[in-house]
């Protein structure tokens, strides 16, 4: 099985990054969310120096902002710039997923396919091991873009990923309808049929920024 890309953390300030990543991704820090260096330093066991510079790295990956008086804080998003990175993932991540299929090698498809059935299998899990579906959509989306062969593109994708915190992005209530999603795509793209997964993930993010855009007004987020 290919493993899909996710950067070996080589320092730890690295190990830092992807740690507090990925609680911002499930949600276990909501956006608004006062980060300490102390509690991060208890809640990951590690020493105040690479925790100070993963806060500098998210920050710059705009996931964690500074506040004069506040210190840092988990990134809130207005509606309006979650509209703008849904118009520009529904650009970019649609003609990633209509390069992979084209240059997507037999093991990468092996791999798309894996991660979706491992992805069915944790929607479907009694009680639904709601960590792990964050995990593996995200892994399973990074998978299919980095099919497609190009660095620039890919690059360009995570950073929009990055724009929007995850926890808006997923819940709890889309988990089956993106199951059904994520197999569309997933045999499109096993066919080599690049017009059909084009389409399946344009559908796809489609429904999930009508979905964030009705989670944000429900949580109260501003508009602008």
């Amino acid at each position: 099985m290919v493993t899909p890309p996710e950067p070996l953390p080589t320092t730890k300030a690295e190990e830092a990054f992807i740690a507090i990543r990925q609680l911002i991704e499930r949600g276990q820090l909501p956006g608004g969310a006062k980060l300490t260096l102390a509690s991060l330093s208890d809640q990951l066991q590690m020493s105040l120096t690479p925790i100070r510079e993963a806060l500098r790295m998210l920050q710059a990956n705009g996931l964690v902002e500074y506040k004069r008086h506040h210190g840092h804080v988990v990134t809130r998003y207005s509606i309006q710039r979650a509209e703008e990175i849904y118009l520009l993932r529904q650009t970019l991540e649609p003609l990633a997923t209509k390069l992979a299929a084209a240059n997507a090698t037999d093991e990468e498809l092996q791999a798309i396919r894996e991660l979706q059935e491992e992805f069915r299998l944790v929607v479907d899990a009694d009680p639904p091991r709601f960590a792990d579906v964050v995990d593996l959509n995200a892994r399973w989306h990074r998978m299919v873009y980095s099919s497609a062969h190009s660095a620039l593109l890919d690059d360009f994708i995570e950073r929009l990923w990055n724009g929007v915190p995850y926890q808006a992005i997923w819940f709890v209530q889309r988990r089956h309808r993106s199951v059904a999603d994520h197999e569309a795509v997933t045999v499109a793209l096993e066919s080599r049929e690049a017009g059909a997964a084009e389409k399946a993930m344009l559908d796809h993010i489609g429904r999930g920024r009508a979905a964030t855009v009705e989670h944000l007004h429900a949580i109260g987020s501003p508009e602008t």
